[in-house]
C-alpha cells in the first residue's frame, strides 16, 4: 500500500462509526481535503477527521511510522479541550466594588481569578492590597483633601516618602473616627474587621509554613468590609 492511499480499513471503520452522523461519499473527499491542507497522510488526517466528529481512531490500523502521529493528534486535542476547560471556568466573584479606579479594578479582578483557581494565600495578601488603597485613596485622602501637615500624615510618611503600611493607616482611621462624626460607628466596624487582615497577612507574607485556607478567607466577611467602605465613601461624596 503506497503511503498516499487511505487504508481500506481505516474507511470501513469509519463508515460504521459515524453511520447515521455523516455520509458515506462525503468521507474520502474530506479526509483529502485534511490531508492536503495539513500537509499530512491520508491516514493521519483520517485519524484527525475522527478526532473532529468525536472518535478515536485505534491504533492497530495504523503502520508503526504513523502511530506516533496519532497520539500526537490525540494529545494536541485533549491539550485544546483542557485549555479551553480552563478558560471557560466561570470566575467567582469573591469581592466586588463598583469603581472607576483602574488602579483599584486590577487587583480587584485578581481577587477573584486567585480564589477561583484556589491561590488562598495570593487571595489574602491582594485582599490586604486593595484595602490599603481603598483607605489611602477612597476615605483618608477624601476626607482630609488638602496638603496641609496634618491632613497628609494620616496616611503619608513623609520621613520615609511613602504611604504608612497598612497597620498605621488603620491606626490612624481608627483614631481619626469621631472627625466623621455621624459616620463614626461605620469607621470603627470597618477598623474592626479590617483588622483580620492585617497579621494574618504579614504572617502569609513572611511565613515559612503559613499557608491560605478558603475557610480562613470565607470567615473574614470580606465582601462586607467592602460594601462598608463603600458606604462610607458614598458619604464623603454626597450627591
Amino acid at each position: 500500500m503506497r503511503k498516499t492511499e487511505l487504508n481500506p480499513r481505516i474507511f470501513e471503520w469509519l463508515k460504521e462509526r459515524l453511520k447515521g452522523r455523516i455520509s458515506e461519499t462525503t468521507i474520502r473527499p474530506t479526509i483529502s481535503k485534511i490531508a492536503r491542507k495539513d500537509v499530512s497522510t491520508l491516514n493521519e488526517a483520517a485519524a484527525k477527521f475522527a478526532q473532529k466528529h468525536g472518535e478515536n481512531l485505534p491504533r492497530r490500523f495504523m503502520k508503526s511510522e504513523g502511530r506516533e502521529k496519532i497520539v500526537e493528534i490525540r494529545t494536541e486535542t485533549r491539550s485544546r479541550q483542557s485549555s479551553r476547560a480552563r478558560t471557560e471556568r466561570t470566575i467567582i466573584q469573591f469581592a466586588k466594588y463598583e469603581t472607576s479606579d483602574k488602579f483599584l479594578k486590577a487587583p480587584l479582578d485578581e481577587i477573584n481569578k486567585t480564589y477561583t483557581y484556589h491561590c488562598y494565600t495570593a487571595t489574602f495578601i491582594l485582599c490586604r492590597k486593595v484595602l490599603e488603597n481603598l483607605i489611602i485613596h477612597h476615605i483618608l485622602k477624601k476626607k482630609y483633601p488638602t496638603k496641609s501637615q496634618g491632613h497628609r500624615q494620616k496616611y503619608y510618611d513623609a520621613l520615609r516618602g511613602r504611604f504608612y503600611d497598612f497597620g498605621i493607616l488603620l491606626s490612624n482611621l481608627r483614631g481619626s473616627a469621631p472627625d466623621f462624626n455621624s459616620e463614626k460607628p461605620l469607621v470603627e466596624r470597618i477598623c474592626q474587621l479590617s483588622d483580620g487582615f492585617k497579621e494574618t497577612a504579614n504572617d502569609m507574607t513572611h511565613s515559612r509554613y503559613h499557608i491560605a485556607r478558603k475557610n480562613e478567607l470565607d470567615e473574614k466577611g470580606y465582601q462586607e468590609i467592602l460594601d462598608q467602605i463603600a458606604e462610607l465613601e458614598r458619604s464623603l461624596n454626597p450627591s
